[in-house]
């Protein structure tokens, strides 16, 4: 999709398919004998919350019959809340291909990517949003970052090599996250479905270090599969939030959702995400069985159930 104006990408708001514009700003600068990537990863904050951080992805990329066109594999630090850019050398054979398969391969310190861009040698853009994740069953969390130049906080899917996420790497077809039409993205429901399990749009992986994708061929459609993630490296961090947006239900409810236990204040109710229990927020009314936001403790009869405090107390409060 050639550069002109903002870049109609798919995603998944509110349950519902929907339009995310990306404005200009978010996409690399056109070289001739280069593809660029710029991924975003989740969680921005400052006071010591860093596990969404990590290095980036080893990136693969294909042409449209799933020849290689060329690899990067820096792997370079990205500090979380930020973005960062992996620019991809095309082979001689294949300059000015179109990069329309991308492959992202886990290195060892992972991340939660809430969305990423690429620029195709030839200038046309394409963008991919960290909702798939969540809707196609990956392991995830709230990002609380925005699509820059927009009012919308995508999930974060994570990605690792060394085993703490289980998915160690993902493909994207771009061509189908897009749409110029004008039309609704999802009108008849099926959309979902096919983007999710068909196997060429979008496809996450556990099987160490990918390196080859899934392209639309005769007889190649695949059935994908997920698997449980573990929660322990959170079991300190605490998410204070008042997002309408970020339900409670939805992250306790999922069963691939990954991070530190939540408790959105606008909704009076906090998810335990080591067992994924939902309770309401203690009250005047409400004593017992509950989140007593000031002690940042659940009770139960009468108790606290935790021996010690929060060591990682993330406030997003302030940002909505």
């Amino acid at each position: 999709m050639a550069a002109v104006g903002a870049i109609e990408v798919i995603g998944v708001i509110s349950g519902i398919l929907g339009i995310i514009s990306f404005a200009q700003d978010n996409f690399g600068e056109v070289d001739s004998t280069t593809s660029s990537v710029k991924i975003t990863v989740g969680l921005d904050v400052t006071d010591g919350l860093s596990d969404a951080g990590g290095s980036l992805p080893d990136v693969r990329l294909f042409n449209e019959a799933g020849d290689f066109i060329g690899i990067s594999n820096s792997g370079d630090s990205i500090t979380d809340g930020s973005t960062g850019e992996v620019k991809i050398t095309h082979e001689d054979a294949s300059n000015g291909q179109q990069a329309t398969y991308a492959l992202f391969s886990a290195n060892n310190d992972a991340i939660c990517i809430a969305y990423l861009t690429m620029t195709w040698a030839n200038g046309d853009q394409y963008g991919w949003v960290g909702d798939w994740g969540s809707e196609c069953g990956a392991s995830w969390y709230y990002s609380n970052v925005y699509v820059k130049g927009t009012n919308y906080k995508p999930n974060c899917m994570w990605i690792d090599a060394d085993g703490d996420q289980p998915q160690t790497g993902f493909q994207v077809h771009f061509p189908e996250f897009v749409r110029d039409d004008g039309e609704a993205a999802d009108p008849d429901g099926t959309q979902r479905d096919f983007l999710c399990n068909s196997g060429p749009p979008f496809k996450y992986t556990s099987d160490p270090d990918p390196s080859g994708i899934t392209f639309w061929t005769l007889g190649s459609k695949r059935d994908q599969s997920s698997s449980n993630p573990g929660n322990n490296k959170f079991v300190n961090h605490l998410i204070l939030d008042n997002d309408a947006e970020h339900t409670t239900a939805t992250l306790c409810e999922s069963s691939t959702s990954v991070g530190p236990d939540f408790v959105n204040a606008a909704e009076g109710q906090f998810c335990r995400m080591s067992d994924k229990t939902l309770w309401p927020v203690c009250s005047e009314e409400i004593q017992d069985d509950c989140f007593n936001t000031d002690s940042q403790q659940l009770i139960q009869g009468g108790l606290a159930t935790r021996d010690s405090p929060y060591t990682v107390v993330v406030d997003w409060t302030n940002d909505n």
